[in-house]
């Protein structure tokens, strides 16, 4: 009998903690989202005795996570409420994201302010678990932050990761294998912190639910459009990563069964025919060709200059050739974003990464084309439009991600 009632009071305990964890998760969200807020409006919200908001609110100020910041307006004759803010400085967030041959660094704070930020060039990836500790440590030290305010790290890449190890399964952007074990370097370094390695469309996906989208958006789809093709996956709200992490890999949707053979084995992928370097590829071909644009003009003879900024030139000038290759990209892009408007029926999909330099001619060609081949009942219910996000969508959305699973993880 005695073990029996142990385990009952055991369960009780977890269940209660389990409660409070919910319920502190729950106001730091209202608090964030609607602060300035009274301790009474977070019970109207929440349904909670006031009493227990109070005590919850007596432990997020006193661990620095809230502040008092004033009185607000009431509409009775009675005291005026102390208003709650989130406390900026009540920690920090380090998010790194990495680049076909470069490291982006980034601290923000608890609001999910950028604090600080820079990119470093990176020379050899057998190496990048201590280099990214390396630029962590200077972060810190240049932003005069000690280390017991740093809450967690991010970081995302380009690639397809073990959910098991963290490793890198496979990359067509970065030269970075499965032996390569950095994850357990930085957190052997950080190991009272949580670390996320994470695919770097995921996060985009999440900056983009977080901070991009102007309306209650649950269900939606980021494809990054750059050297390589991703898809961030929002289902209900969350993440959706699939049963081993690999969903949202829209690069390596077969468009062409006879097309060219893609880094991943397979032919015909959309991210080997419509990404950036196969456009830059296509324009090259062109101009060897005899095809006249002013493309030529601008790069003098040296192909190496080519990139969406000179697309993007073209475009603005009206270029025959530049714009017949667009169009023609748009279509090939189209035929991917509709299998995958098929599977996951989200309510919007957001096009981010350097494809956007397209502008509105290059959207209109993807939606143009996206109209005459998808469902009738999605037509103008699916919207499609490219990312608002002006900084960088992969660190944000790391930062808040790290966030918002260190309250869901959270031993208050």
């Amino acid at each position: 009998m005695s073990l029996r009632k142990k385990n009952t009071n055991e369960n009780q305990t977890a269940n209660l903690q389990l409660v409070k964890e919910t319920n502190i998760t729950l106001l730091f969200n209202l608090i964030y989202k609607l602060g300035p807020i009274s301790r009474a409006e977070l019970a109207q919200r929440t349904k909670l005795s006031p009493t227990t908001v109070s005590s919850l609110v007596e432990e997020l100020i006193s661990d620095g996570i809230i502040i008092e910041t004033g009185v607000g307006e009431t509409t009775t004759s009675g005291r005026k409420p102390i208003m709650l803010e989130i406390n900026p400085d009540g920690g920090y967030i380090l998010s790194f994201e990495m680049m076909k041959d470069a490291l982006l660094c980034e601290m923000y704070d608890l609001k999910c302010n950028e604090v600080s930020g820079y990119k470093e060039k990176v020379a050899d990836y057998g190496k990048i678990g201590q280099k990214i500790i390396d630029e962590a440590e200077k972060l810190l030290k240049q932003n005069n932050i000690s280390e017991e305010k740093l809450l967690g790290i991010s970081i995302a890449l380009p690639g397809l990761i073990n959910i098991e190890n963290k490793r890198v399964t496979t990359s067509t952007v970065i030269p970075i294998d499965e032996n390569n074990d950095f994850f357990s370097e930085i957190k052997q370094r950080f190991s009272n912190i949580p670390v996320f390695v994470e695919n770097q469309s995921y996060l985009c996906a999440y900056a983009e639910k977080e901070f991009g989208i102007d309306e209650d958006i649950e269900d939606l789809v980021f494809i990054d459009i750059n050297v390589g093709i991703g898809a961030g996956i929002i289902i209900g709200g969350n993440v959706f990563k699939g049963s081993f992490g690999l969903a949202g890999e829209v690069g390596h949707i077969t468009i062409d069964m006879n097309g060219p053979k893609c880094k991943c084995g397979n032919r015909g992928c959309l991210e080997i025919m419509a990404n950036i370097p196969a456009i830059i590829q296509k324009i090259i071909f062109a101009i060897m060709s005899g095809r006249d644009t002013i493309v030529k003009k601008v790069i003098d003879n040296d192909y190496n200059k080519i990139n969406m900024d000179i697309i993007k030139y073209a475009i603005e000038n009206n270029d025959e050739l530049v714009m017949e290759i667009m169009n023609e990209t748009a279509m090939k892009l189209a035929f991917g974003i509709n299998n995958v408007i098929n599977l996951y029926n989200p309510q919007v999909v957001v096009i981010g990464g350097e494809i956007t330099k397209g502008g509105s001619f290059f959207l209109e060609k993807l939606n143009d084309h996206l109209h005459s081949i998808e469902l009738k009942p999605n037509i103008n219910k699916v919207k499609l439009k490219y990312s608002i996000l002006k900084k960088n969508a992969a660190t944000l959305g790391g930062a808040r991600y790290v966030l918002d699973n260190i309250f869901r993880l959270a031993q208050w």
